[in-house]
């Protein structure tokens, strides 16, 4: 899908990475036996450590319910543990099992070790432009998928805004 009037490399590069990141997700997904939203979970639980079911349902914009249902698919997969909070007893803390985090970061490993070396080899002056822009793509994806509902378009997608 191209955005008429923006065929320029930037916009095309940007294509090809949300395609890749797709795929890269599916194939990940597969080699530990879980869907996109499990995995999107995981990431989170292994990024920002334990969270709450509330907490994980926040990050990932799910309802309560439904990250309910994430954290059970994921125990039962063996990939996440539920603890009691250390002050909060009421509160449920979710872990990721140590050994579905390494079996991960290993699939993901080449991956993340080629983008490592690719920001190493920016300067300095070059990463901060890189990181500026990258900060803006996240700003306005954010700004998409809090604006989307299912019975609601985007109207910024029509040029209705």
């Amino acid at each position: 899908m191209s955005t008429p009037g923006a065929d320029n490399d930037v916009m095309e590069r940007l294509q090809e990475v949300g395609v890749l990141t797709v795929v890269v997700e599916q194939r990940l997904g597969r080699a530990l036996g879980i869907n996109p939203t499990d995995l999107a979970a995981m990431d989170r639980l292994i990024t920002e450590g334990p969270l709450t079911g509330r907490e994980l349902a926040d990050r990932l914009r799910i309802s309560t319910a439904a990250s309910t249902h994430v954290v059970d698919r994921l125990e039962r997969a063996g990939h996440v543990r539920r603890r009691a909070h250390e002050t909060d007893r009421r509160k449920v803390l979710v872990d990721p099992v140590e050994e579905s985090v390494v079996r991960l970061l290993d699939h993901l490993r080449p991956l993340l070790d080629g983008v490592e070396r690719l920001v190493g080899a920016l300067s300095p002056a070059d990463r901060e432009v890189v990181s500026r822009f990258l900060g803006d793509v996240v700003a306005v994806y954010t700004s998409a998928a809090d604006a989307m509902t299912a019975d609601r378009p985007v109207s910024w997608i029509e040029g209705n805004s």
